[in-house]
């Protein structure tokens, strides 16, 4: 997958986040927490304790 559409992340506790397109360009892991960000700026920063899992999706 060149780029995908939408990314979700999923919490252990069963709730979901999810950025779409134009919402999100990029993210990263600097192994504590998730980065989604969009134009260099973080618009979401999670815990990676509490994320069960991250998927990168096209539409």
């Amino acid at each position: 997958m060149e780029h995908a559409d939408r990314i979700e992340i999923t919490f252990k506790n069963g709730d979901t986040i999810s950025y779409g397109k134009g919402e999100w360009d990029d993210y990263g892991y600097d192994g504590r927490a998730i980065m989604v960000k969009q134009k260099g700026a973080w618009v979401g920063i999670y815990n990676w304790d509490d994320v069960f899992c991250v998927e990168l999706k096209e539409k």
